[in-house]
């Protein structure tokens, strides 16, 4: 594999994601959107027509009109379950969390707070 030029990180405690129902968007799905994330300026929370919600980032959103968004490029909710010493690799990083990719391969998001540089 070529050497990437990704941030690397270490994990700086254990975390594991609850949510069963996370809200997933591809290109174009529309969404409700609500209020805005106090801890985590640019995310806001978002429902979609069955009934799936959760923050996404305010920057995929394209306004549609009454209360109505569409999302301009796919959003995978995915959190990756983390314990402390992981090395991570940041593939992406958006308004305080990245998205990141460990040693076995598994991709997700993780809050920057959890993170130490490497």
């Amino acid at each position: 594999m070529p050497p990437t030029n990704m941030p690397a990180f270490t994990a700086n405690a254990d975390y594991e994601e609850k949510d069963t129902d996370p809200i997933r968007l591809n290109p174009g799905d529309e969404v409700t959107a609500g209020p805005a994330d106090q801890t985590w300026p640019g995310w806001v929370w978002a429902t979609n027509a069955r009934g799936a919600d959760g923050y996404v980032p305010d920057e995929i959103l394209r306004p549609l009109g009454g209360g109505r968004f569409a999302a301009t490029e796919a959003f995978d909710p995915a959190v990756l379950t983390i314990r402390r010493g992981d090395r991570l690799e940041s593939l992406r990083q958006i308004h305080g969390w990245h998205w990141c990719r460990n040693g076995a391969g598994a991709e997700g998001w993780v809050a920057g707070y959890l993170l130490r540089p490497a």
